[in-house]
C-alpha cells in the first residue's frame, strides 16, 4: 500500500475519531432529567459532568504524552480500538441502568475512554499533514455542531443523547484496520515540553472546574455574580496567556478565543427555537470550518481569524436577543465557523503536545460557558392553537381539547456577557501579536 494511501485512511481513521471523542466530551447541564431523579440528584448530576470533561482533557494530553515515545503510531492505533470498544459496550449497556450510581459510573467511563481516544488520536495524526487537518478540523467543528443532537431515549448520560452508531463503527473498524498498516513514526515533543503543556492542562482544568462552579454557585444578587464571574474570567485569561507565553503557543490562544465565543452559538443550538433540521447548521459549521483552515493554512492570519470571532460577542452586545430568523443564525454559525478555521488554521503548532491541549481547551473551558449559561434569559412569549382533538371522558363523555404547540421563542444574551467575551477575544489578539513580535533567537 502506498504512502498516500496510508495517509489519507489514517486521515479519515482520526476524522472519526475526532468526531466521536469530541461528542463524548461535550456535557451540557440538563435542566430536565433524562433519568428519574429529584431536585438534589440533579443537580448533583449536573456537578458530575463537567468534572467528568476536566478529568477526560487531562487524560488526552498524558495519552500523548505516552503513546508518543513508541516506535510508531500502532499502538496509537490500538488505543483507539479499545476505546471505541468501551463506547459502543457503554452505549450498550446505558438502557438497563437503573439507578443513578450506575449511570454516574457510566458517564465516567464514557469520559475516560474519549479522553484517551483524542490523545491516541493526536498522536496517530500528528506527524503528517492530511491527518493533521481532519482531526483538528473534526474537533472544532463538532464541538459547535454537536448541539444540535438530542438525546431520543431515557436514562441517557447525556442531553446529546449517546454516540450515534455512524460515529462509533467507522472509527471502530477504520482504527482496526490502521492499527495493522499504519507503521509511521508519531509526532514526538521534547520532554521538557510535554511536562510543561501537563502542567498547563492540570492548572487549566482545576481553574475552569472550580471557577465555573463558584460562578454557578451565586444565588444573590445580579451586582454579585457579576464580581464573581468577572474575577474568574480575569483569573482564567491569565492563567492561559502565563502557559501561553511559556510554551509560545499562539494555538492556544486561539483555541481559548474560539472557546470564548461559541457557547453564543451552542446555546441557540442546543435551545432548538429555531427549529433547524440538523443536517442544516451541521453542514453550514462543518463547510466554513473546512474553508477557514484551508484559507488560515494558504494565508496565515490568526489576527483575522480572531476579528471574525469578534464580530459574534460584538453583534450580540449591540442586540442581545437575536431575531428569530433561521437565515439570520446560519450566517452567524457562518462567521463563527469562517472565524475557526482561520484562527486555528494559521495557528496549528508541528509539535503533538501543543496541539493536544489546545484542542481540548474548547471542551475545558468550562468558565466562559458557565457566564453565558448562568447570565442568559429563555422566554416563551406565546401559544398558538393547531389542532382540536378529542379525548374520552371516564364518565362516557367526550371532552374537546385544544392541543396547542409554542408560537414563539426567544433568547436574550446579558450585554455585559458579551462584552466581557469580546474583551477575551482582544486579549488573546493582543497576547497572540505579543509572540508573534518576539525576537527568534539563532543558533551561533
Amino acid at each position: 500500500m502506498t504512502l498516500n494511501v496510508r495517509s489519507s485512511l489514517s486521515g479519515v481513521a482520526v476524522l472519526f475519531a475526532g468526531i466521536l471523542g469530541t461528542f463524548v466530551l461535550i456535557s451540557p447541564p440538563q435542566s430536565g432529567s433524562m433519568f428519574t431523579a429529584t431536585a438534589r440528584q440533579l443537580e448533583a448530576w449536573n456537578r458530575t459532568l463537567p468534572t467528568g470533561v476536566a478529568v477526560a482533557c487531562v487524560l488526552a494530553v498524558l495519552t500523548y504524552a505516552a503513546i508518543q515515545r513508541a516506535a510508531s503510531v500502532r499502538p496509537a492505533w490500538i488505543t483507539a480500538v479499545v476505546t471505541t470498544a468501551v463506547l459502543i459496550a457503554a452505549r450498550l449497556m446505558v438502557s438497563g441502568v437503573s439507578d443513578l450510581d450506575q449511570l454516574t459510573l457510566l458517564y465516567y467511563t464514557k469520559c475516560v475512554a474519549g479522553g484517551v481516544l483524542l490523545g491516541a488520536a493526536v498522536a496517530a495524526a500528528w506527524s503528517r499533514t492530511l491527518p493533521r487537518l481532519l482531526l483538528a478540523g473534526a474537533v472544532v467543528s463538532t464541538f459547535v455542531v454537536a448541539h444540535t443532537a438530542h438525546a431520543a431515549w431515557s436514562p441517557s448520560t447525556s442531553v446529546l443523547g449517546e454516540p450515534f452508531w455512524w460515529m462509533l463503527l467507522p472509527a471502530l473498524a477504520l482504527a482496526a484496520v490502521c492499527a495493522v498498516i499504519d507503521t509511521e513514526e508519531p509526532a514526538r515533543t521534547d520532554g521538557t515540553v510535554v511536562r510543561e503543556v501537563i502542567a498547563a492542562v492540570v492548572t487549566l482544568a482545576l481553574a475552569h472546574r472550580l471557577l465555573g462552579e463558584w460562578i454557578d454557585g451565586q444565588s444573590g444578587s445580579r451586582f454579585r455574580l457579576w464580581v464573581v464571574a468577572g474575577l474568574c474570567l480575569v483569573l482564567v485569561v491569565a492563567l492561559t496567556e502565563f502557559w501561553a507565553r511559556r510554551l509560545e503557543s499562539q494555538f492556544l490562544l486561539a483555541a481559548t478565543a474560539v472557546a470564548a465565543v461559541a457557547p453564543f452559538a451552542t446555546t441557540a443550538l442546543a435551545w432548538g427555537h429555531l427549529r433547524l433540521t440538523p443536517w442544516v447548521p451541521v453542514t453550514v459549521g462543518v463547510a466554513t470550518v473546512a474553508v477557514g483552515v484551508t484559507v488560515g493554512l494558504w494565508r496565515p492570519l490568526p489576527l483575522a481569524g480572531l476579528a471574525t470571532l469578534a464580530l459574534i460577542p460584538l453583534v450580540t452586545a449591540i442586540d442581545p436577543t437575536p431575531p428569530n430568523s433561521q437565515a439570520w443564525f446560519l450566517a452567524e454559525l457562518a462567521v463563527l465557523g469562517v472565524g475557526i478555521g482561520l484562527a486555528l488554521g494559521a495557528t496549528l503548532p508541528d509539535s503533538g503536545a501543543p496541539a493536544a491541549l489546545g484542542l481540548v481547551v474548547p471542551l475545558l473551558s468550562l468558565v466562559f460557558a458557565t457566564v453565558v449559561g448562568a447570565t442568559t434569559t429563555f422566554e416563551t412569549t406565546g401559544y398558538a392553537p393547531i389542532v382540536n382533538a378529542e379525548w374520552p371522558h371516564r364518565d362516557g363523555d367526550v371532552v374537546s381539547i385544544l392541543e396547542t404547540d409554542l408560537l414563539t421563542s426567544s433568547i436574550t444574551f446579558d450585554r455585559g456577557a458579551a462584552i466581557a467575551l469580546l474583551l477575551v477575544v482582544v486579549f488573546c489578539a493582543i497576547a497572540i501579536r505579543g509572540l508573534r513580535a518576539r525576537p527568534v533567537p539563532r543558533a551561533d
